[in-house]
């Protein structure tokens, strides 16, 4: 039996592993999936395949230090491996703080921090950089691609009839619902498809959302209200509805939801389905869901939760849930989505419920007795198959709280509480909750840590070197000299001339590699076309023939909307973001060139490092997102041949609509020679990639000068700042006060500092 011992600090992203006592062997497939910056759920599910390979054992006694939720994740991947038979294993736990314990941390550190004696750390840039870090929003997408009652899954959730839902395809508009703490009421602001504000309410009702999904100038709406099944103060949670890709009004739409499907995004997906599957546009979004699942490990799985609502809708020839469940697991299996988190649910009951709970008047008389009806059925279902929350794929703390929940319902005698855990809905929001505290409380908990860790720092450099130079006060000219020095050094002309030399190479280079990306994106693309459309060259059809052929090859070309517009997006964004960082390095050489030392004697010297003074301001200079810029753009394409004026560079998926597709004029023959189509087909396509080709690049390059301007104003802050610390380190040589009275100030400040510097790294332990 091999003894494994883990300890995995989610806060810091590192892992220790060793194995009867002794590390890792330096080419262990463990050891590299383990580095710092790699989650536990991006290797865990490898983990028990490594161990019997690399120490050929399959008895493992394993030794967990870490929190709860990810030894759950640990058990239930030795669980597993265990049922299949490859191996068995003990497995012990060393409790960790949690999240929890964390944020109680945090809270009193930044009380003292505001409470202390540095105004530095009392400034509007440090506090809106703790808010923003403490307000992170936490986004959930949901989507559909059919009447499936996602918004009615949705107004189970908020516990509310807010968002409008027919038996057809309803949703037309995206709605942000953002969760707001004590909010006793909704309120909305409205949007057209510029951006513009078009209406706001106060209170918010049904048919206000009514009213605005069919008024044709609305693109997107903001809502904020209290979302019940989560806290404010836990996380910043927003719930996005979207529409069906047959039902998007406008098709920026489209480009929400893909950001939602990227690989990179950590963003929570909640994929709606019936048990009734297999449209078109449900296949092409599964191959979406299904690459984005495949990098990232488990963390990737873990954020796409797909409810299979209406299941209290099935009739006994449907079969039971778990063959249900069973043919929708195979379904997706063959999308590539491997055992995925399926969640039988029934949101319309769930719905009534909590309005009748609320009070019986939000619902008639039909929908009590029928409400009424289905509580009988969850309640009394003798074999299970309506108890929905038993087929959770939940770790088993959360399922034991709702065993714990159902339990009380019981007790109590409370019917409806009991057929709402039935419904399964408040499992889905388990899930939800589980996934926020995996994944985003302790990412926020980092963030918010290193908001503090920089600036301390910053403040401790500065008085730890003001401290030096009053405790050699009688080098007094030849300190002030170096401080002149490197000020001059900052105003120097021949400097900066470098330095913006520096920063312009950095951003022509990024402009290089995005034309050469977006060309090869174009030659992808085109290839693609032309291989789909040679074996129709060389025939002869008729009308109808020709007309199928057309549709078929339009319906090629949509299906290459999304691949492409992901590209394209993933390409200028990495860029983007790849350019922000390259302007970043640059100052930070420009900063660690600065540095200059001061000879006291041969055996100590003092160094003056403006990069150390300043490393915490400019770390917060790169919490900055590219999104401001790639959304403020609109680009209008060319029109000498598009009708439809709603097409632009940057909407790929208006690059193939009608007008760009085929001609009217192989409906007024007889005879269509498929050659011919083929090439009138492709001509305005492929015309329309090259130019548009040229287009992205310019919108990119463009938006790498407005990066390239952002920057240079901040790095103009940045200098003002650190001249304002040299001042102060000059001012402390001239100060009249008593050299030994600034000594003993500094040794104040500097114990309260490392008081509190040791305070923050202790957060981030577990």
């Amino acid at each position: 039996m091999k003894k494994v011992f883990i300890k995995y600090n989610p806060y810091k992203v590192e892992t220790e592993v060793t194995v009867d006592g002794k590390g890792l062997a330096d080419n262990s497939r463990l050891g590299e999936r383990t580095v710092v910056g790699s989650h536990m759920q991006e290797w865990v599910e490898e983990l028990p395949d490594i161990l019997i390979d690399e120490y050929n054992d399959t008895d493992f006694d394993v030794t967990f230090h870490g929190t709860l939720l990810d030894f759950e994740d640990l058990t239930e991947v030795f669980t597993s491996a265990y049922e299949r038979g490859e191996l068995t294993a003990k497995l012990n736990r060393i409790p960790a703080k949690e999240t929890s314990d964390k944020e109680v941390l945090i809270d009193e550190v930044f009380r003292k921090i505001q409470e202390g004696p540095f105004e530095e750390l009392r400034a509007p840039d440090v506090l809106d950089a703790f808010q923003k870090a403490r307000g992170k929003e936490f986004d959930i997408c949901v989507i559909a691609t059919m009447s499936s009652g996602k918004s009615t899954l949705i107004n189970a959730m908020l516990g509310e009839k807010l968002m409008p839902s027919k038996q057809e395809a309803c949703t037309a508009i995206i709605t942000y619902i953002k969760d707001s703490l004590n909010a006793d009421r909704w309120q909305a602001v409205v949007y057209d498809k510029e951006g513009k504000n078009i209406e706001s309410r106060e209170n918010l009702t049904y048919s206000d959302m009514e009213r605005f999904n069919g008024d044709q100038r609305v693109s997107h709406i903001e809502i904020n209200g209290n979302i019940p099944f989560v806290s404010a103060e836990d996380v910043s949670l927003v719930l996005i509805d979207t529409p069906g890709p047959n039902n998007a009004r406008d098709p920026e739409h489209k480009k929400v939801q893909n950001n939602f499907l990227e690989k990179s995004s950590k963003s929570v997906v909640l994929y709606i389905m019936e048990g009734t599957f297999g449209s078109d546009d449900d296949n092409a979004l599964l191959k979406k869901v299904a690459e984005s699942m495949k990098v990232g490990g488990k963390q990737s799985k873990d954020r796409f939760i797909f409810v299979v609502n209406k299941m209290d809708d099935r009739k006994k020839e449907d079969g039971n849930t778990e063959d249900t469940l069973k043919r929708i697991r195979a379904y997706l299996e063959n999308h590539g989505i491997v055992n995925p988190n399926l969640f039988p649910a029934a949101a319309l009951p769930a719905l009534n419920i909590r309005l009748i709970e609320k009070s019986k008047k939000l619902v008639d008389e039909d929908t009590l007795d029928e409400t009424g009806s289905k509580v009988r059925k969850f309640n009394r279902n003798s074999n299970g198959s309506m108890h929905f929350e038993t087929y959770a794929p939940l770790p088993r703390s959360i399922r034991e709280n709702i065993n714990r929940q159902l339990e009380e319902a019981r007790e109590q005698e409370d019917a409806n509480a009991e057929a709402l855990i039935h419904t399964g809905i408040p499992s889905v929001e388990a899930a939800i909750r589980q996934y926020a505290q995996k994944y985003s409380k302790t990412a926020k908990i980092k963030a918010l840590v290193d908001t503090f860790k920089g600036k301390v720092e910053n403040s401790r450099e500065l008085e730890n070197t003001k401290m030096k130079l009053n405790e050699n006060r009688d080098k007094k000219d030849k300190f002030i000299k170096t401080i002149e020095s490197i000020q001059k050094n900052i105003n120097d002309g021949e400097s900066a001339k470098k330095f913006k030399s520096a920063v312009s190479r950095a951003v022509e280079e990024t402009k290089c590699r995005i034309k050469e990306a977006v060309d090869d994106i174009v030659i992808k693309y085109d290839e693609k076309l032309v291989v789909q459309t040679n074996p129709a060259k060389g025939k002869e059809l008729n009308i109808e023939e020709a007309k199928k052929e057309v549709a078929d090859l339009k319906n090629f070309a949509k299906r290459l909307e999304p691949e492409f517009e992901q590209e394209l997006n993933c390409i200028i964004k990495d860029n983007l973001v790849l350019t922000a960082n390259t302007l970043l390095e640059e100052y930070r050489k420009k900063l660690a060139s600065m540095a200059e030392e001061i000879a006291l004697n041969d055996s100590e010297k003092i160094k003056i490092v403006p990069w150390n003074l300043m490393s915490g301001s400019v770390e917060n200079v790169g919490d900055f997102t590219v999104e401001r810029f790639t959304r403020s753009k609109k680009v209008e394409d060319g029109k000498e041949w598009i009708k439809n004026s709603s097409k632009k560079w940057y909407k790929p998926w208006t690059w193939f609509q009608e007008e760009g597709y085929y001609r009217t004029k192989y409906k007024e023959i007889e005879v269509v020679n498929t050659s011919e189509l083929v090439q009138e087909f492709l001509r305005p396509i492929q015309e329309m990639i090259s130019k548009n080709s040229s287009n992205a690049s310019s919108y990119a390059c463009e938006q790498c000068e407005n990066i390239l301007s952002y920057f240079n104003k901040k790095f103009e802050e940045l200098n003002n700042e650190l001249k304002s610390k040299l001042n102060k380190l000059k001012e402390c040589m001239d100060d009249k006060k008593n050299a030994e009275d600034i000594i003993a100030d500094c040794s104040q400040n500097l114990e309260w500092l490392e008081s509190i510097q040791a305070e923050v790294e202790s957060i981030l332990e577990i």
